[in-house]
């Protein structure tokens, strides 16, 4: 167990002796979860920090006000929105499901902050990933749009998105994506179909699946990938 915590971004740099003196004092719940388990739901209250230790997740977010969702592969090690536990919005943003069987470790909030963040390396690691997400943020929101419709394409799932790598599937129809991005369904189409030709998504009745989301802003929108995923 040491070895596998020890290779979790936030607990990176602790000595074995460090993350002994944590667990001697904090309470750890390890759970398995089977394919198509329901783990989190949109909404839920967000009171412990929760750590995916082994295998996938599909995170789904969804807003009432606009008729798409947007669904991801989550791969482990990932902290399931920890930027959730504070703030005056402490509500998962997605639903989170299992893909296959998955294992988490989840900490209550009240020991996250009497115990935890006494720790200066757990500290500095959190910080360092949390203002590395909000970073790759502000990068999205201040890149030039991108001039041909495949870019704005990308950028709609980007900026919608928790990681910018992995498997993405929108389900949303084409004329409300061209009303999305100011753009004919005629066009959306065309340039739809020429992403599947190049292997870069795949079209379903009603769903566009990004199998390599990366790839897709590599060919289309000149964006920084080697920093997408803040908790690498």
């Amino acid at each position: 167990m040491y070895e596998n915590l020890l290779r979790l971004p936030y607990f990176q740099g602790m000595s074995k002796k460090e993350l002994t003196a944590i667990l001697d004092k904090v309470k750890l719940d390890f759970s398995r979860h089977q394919d198509g388990e329901k783990i989190l739901r949109q909404e839920d209250k967000c009171d412990k920090f929760v750590i995916l230790i082994q295998g996938k997740l599909s995170a789904k977010h969804q807003t009432s006000n606009n008729p798409y969702t947007l669904s991801e592969e989550i791969e482990a090690p990932y902290a399931i929105e920890p930027y959730s536990l504070f703030g005056p919005e402490t509500h998962y943003s997605r639903c989170y499901t299992s893909l296959g069987d998955s294992s988490l470790l989840s900490i209550d909030k009240s020991y996250f902050y009497s115990d935890l963040l006494r720790h200066s390396i757990f500290t500095m690691n959190f910080l360092n990933l949390i203002s590395r997400r909000a970073q790759i943020q502000e990068s999205l929101s201040w890149l030039d749009a991108p001039s041909k419709l495949e870019g704005q394409i990308a950028r709609f799932v980007a900026v919608r998105s928790e990681t910018l790598s992995g498997s993405k599937r929108l389900k949303i129809k084409m004329e409300q994506l061209a009303q999305q991005l100011g753009a004919t369904r005629l066009n959306i189409s065309r340039v739809l179909n020429k992403l599947q030709e190049e292997g870069l998504a795949t079209l379903n009745r009603g769903e566009i699946h990004f199998h390599r989301f990366e790839e897709l802003i590599e060919k289309t929108w000149e964006f920084p990938t080697k920093k997408q995923h803040p908790q690498q």
